[in-house]
Parts: C-alpha cells; sequence; structure tokens
C-alpha cells in the first residue's frame, strides 16, 4: 500500500494545528448535505505547532473533521504566558462566545473557563463537555498508582460541573459512568488517510533508522509515570532475554504530529503500559497502520484490541508482557487492526458524525422553538 506522505516535503502539507488564533479553522466550512451551518466555539489545551507537538493533535483532526458537516468551528487554546494565559483567555471566550450557537470544551480545566467566561452577563450559549482522560480519573505521581491531591479534588469538581453542561461526552465508559449526569461515549476518530500501513524498511530509510533493529514503540513521555515506562522497559529486557533477540524501545515523545505515521510504521510493535488513559488514540492509531499492540488493561485498550489478531491483551505484570511480545516477535507479525478500526466507524468522518449528532441534539429543539 502506498503511503499518504512519501516525503519531508509533502509531510509538511498536512494540515497545521497552529490556530490559537480565534479565527475559524482554515477558512469556511464545506456542507455536504443539506444541514443549516452552526458556529462552533472550541475551548481547548493548546494545539499542536511545530514548536510544540504535545499530546492535542488527535482533537485537532477531530475538530477539523467537522467542517464537512456544516460546522463551523473558531478556536480559543491555552496558549500564552504560564498561568496568565487562563485568565487571558476568559476575554476571548466571552468574546467570541457572542457569535456561537454552542461552546464545546474540551476537557476539565477548559470547561470551567468556558463556564465561568460567561457567568457575568450569561449568553445563554449551550455549554458541551468532552471530558479526556484524567480529568475524570485523576493524575498519577508515581508509577503505583497514587493520584496527585488536586487531581483528585478537581476531578470531583470536573464531575460536578458536568451538570452545568446541555451534553457531556467522555473518551470511554468507565468515564462515564463516574458522572452524575448521562454522558455520549465518543473516542476520537483516527484519519485513516495519514495512519495507514507503508513498507517498514521505507518508513526506516524516511527517518534514517536501522531497519535491521527490531523496535518496540512507547507512546508517551518515559518521565511520566502514568505512562510506566519503567514496566514497558522491564517487559522488553524479559523479551529480549527470552527471544535471544537484542530489542530498541522506541519513546514516541517531543514528535511532530506528521512525523508519527513514519514512526509507528518503522517499528514492529507497540505496548501501552499506562496506569490512566480514557481512549488513547495512540492504540487506535497504530491499528490503523496496522502496527501489532500489546496492551494492559487501561481505559478502553482491552476492548479496542478485542478479537484484533496479532494485537494483545495482557495483564500489567512485566512477565506477562514480555511472554505476550515474545510470541507476536515470533508470529508473522500480521494484523488486521486497520481493518478493525474502519469496521467500528472509527475513522474521523464516522466520529465526526456522532459529535455533530450530539449538537443536533442540542440545538434542533431551539430552533424549532425559535
Amino acid at each position: 500500500m502506498n503511503p499518504s506522505i512519501t516525503s519531508r516535503q509533502e509531510r509538511d502539507e498536512i494540515s497545521s494545528f497552529q490556530t490559537g488564533t480565534d479565527e475559524p479553522l482554515n477558512g469556511e466550512p464545506t456542507q455536504l448535505n443539506s444541514r443549516r451551518t452552526r458556529n462552533v466555539l472550541m475551548v481547548c489545551p493548546e494545539l499542536p505547532s511545530a514548536d510544540n507537538p504535545g499530546s492535542m493533535a488527535p482533537a485537532a483532526r477531530q475538530i477539523e473533521s467537522l467542517k464537512p458537516l456544516g460546522i463551523n468551528p473558531s478556536i480559543v487554546d491555552m496558549r500564552g504566558i504560564p498561568k496568565l494565559k487562563y485568565l487571558q483567555a476568559i476575554p476571548k471566550i466571552r468574546k467570541f462566545a457572542r457569535d456561537a450557537d454552542l461552546v464545546h470544551a474540551h476537557f476539565g480545566f477548559c470547561a470551567w473557563l468556558a463556564h465561568l467566561a460567561q457567568l457575568p452577563n450569561w449568553s445563554g450559549k449551550p455549554l458541551v463537555i468532552s471530558f479526556m482522560g484524567d480529568d475524570l480519573l485523576g493524575t498519577p505521581y508515581d508509577e503505583a498508582g497514587n493520584l496527585e491531591w488536586f487531581s483528585k479534588v478537581m476531578a470531583k469538581w470536573n464531575a460536578r460541573l458536568s451538570k452545568k453542561a446541555v451534553a457531556v461526552i467522555t473518551k470511554s465508559r468507565e468515564m462515564a459512568n463516574l458522572l452524575p449526569v448521562e454522558a455520549t461515549v465518543i473516542p476520537n476518530g483516527v484519519d485513516v488517510e495519514i495512519f495507514k500501513p507503508i513498507s517498514r524498511d521505507q518508513a526506516c530509510h524516511e527517518l534514517n533508522v536501522d531497519a535491521s533493529a527490531t523496535r518496540i514503540l512507547f507512546p508517551g513521555n518515559p518521565e511520566n509515570p502514568r505512562k510506566r515506562f519503567n514496566l514497558a522497559k522491564q517487559a522488553v529486557e524479559l523479551a529480549q532475554e527470552k527471544s535471544g533477540c537484542e530489542l530498541s524501545l522506541i519513546p514516541l515523545w517531543n514528535v511532530s504530529p506528521d512525523e508519527v505515521p513514519w514512526l509507528m510504521n518503522s517499528c514492529d510493535a507497540m505496548l501501552m503500559t499506562s496506569l490512566i488513559e480514557g481512549s488513547p488514540n495512540v492504540v487506535k492509531e497504530a491499528m490503523a497502520c496496522d502496527l501489532p499492540v500489546i496492551g494492559v488493561p487501561v481505559g478502553d485498550v482491552h476492548e479496542m484490541l478485542l478479537d484484533v489478531k496479532g494485537c494483545y491483551r495482557t495483564s500489567d505484570r512485566s512477565d506477562d508482557i514480555a511472554d505476550k511480545l515474545t510470541r507476536l516477535l515470533n508470529s508473522d507479525r500480521l494484523t488486521n487492526g486497520r481493518e478493525v478500526i474502519l469496521d467500528r466507524g472509527l475513522d474521523l468522518a464516522s466520529v465526526a458524525q456522532r459529535v455533530v449528532d450530539v449538537y443536533d441534539s442540542v440545538l434542533r429543539p431551539n430552533e424549532k422553538s425559535a
């Protein structure tokens, strides 16, 4: 299968996520049906840029995917001077909410800003909240899973804030069950035009890495205890002893969004060892690249890997992970992950329709009564 991008120059042409400009994202919406245009103010953490790839690329792609369905998004993201940027966001939210049909806040702290920004002169604009993961589940400060005190407090307050929203979206059923209100479970979709199988040799050549090495992808910051890099490292060391094959553990961190598909396709497997996740998009992206995934029971990972050929659901014991990794490396390493992603409707367009259905459920009753 041909890759979606064949050179670094073409990679640079992938949709830019450098929004943060209080302007509609990349121009006017393209309507492919008869629905009316909806103006939606997106309030979210800082979106990716060349200098700060971050972890919000899936959300940025999802926002962009709403445009063909008649959604005209404006963005207020949290870029600027640390700490002060949150106060600076409030007048921007207040300004752009005036012309919005609804406000969609991504992540708990952004929901608080969107809520507080409208309190002095309540605009009456409906608030939709998407909870992303540790905003409801808490943030561990060590690999034993002990949660930061402040994150536990905020998780409780975020759950209470859900009562102020007209609709709530979570990334997993586990998260929805923590709320006092009904929530719609919608994982972020995958851009299957970007995340698709590429020849491993070609990906290694593009990245200038040794194609003869056995490369195991670790998705996340090795310094973040929530990601449990040490668990992945222990498993890889055990698998290396069992197989007699030298294995390289490759962190997926501080990598530009457009380079991620190449990195995935240069690897032989991916280990998901996190303590806390909602619905990690990196698992779905790896599946879309037909990269075999081994995952512990976190978020919806076991649900995603259910009945997927060449992928393994494991416990969070290093010996169990190592056993599955050894078994995978001794196999043909073929998987049907991409086929499963498409069959389950987890591509961007299918997920975008589910998000718009939530908007419609909020706005259509008001439009009929207007």
